[in-house]
């Protein structure tokens, strides 16, 4: 990851660390990230840095989070056509 990145998710983590301080609420925290824009692989970085998980938790709790429901939705779909892909190989 470069410098830059590094950078912005440490501040992203940041400004995060008090939402999640309040009630520890994976739920909460994602809808804190997405309402200051931070999604995808950056929102899942700021949620390992501020809860203190694996990755793998990080990701689980980004795609568990009701207001995660459409990055949910393309990751299953996106999963299936590349499950139904290899089976084309």
């Amino acid at each position: 990851m470069d410098a830059e990145r590094e950078a912005r998710i440490a501040e992203l983590a940041a400004r995060a660390r008090p939402v999640w301080a309040e009630d520890r609420d994976g739920g909460a925290l994602q809808e804190f990230l997405k309402e200051i824009g931070c999604d995808g692989v950056d929102a899942v970085m700021v949620t390992r840095q501020v809860v203190g998980c694996s990755l793998g938790e990080a990701q689980e709790m980004f795609l568990t989070a009701p207001c995660r429901a459409s990055e949910l939705a393309f990751h299953n779909a996106f999963m299936e056509a590349l499950e139904r892909s290899q089976g084309d190989a």
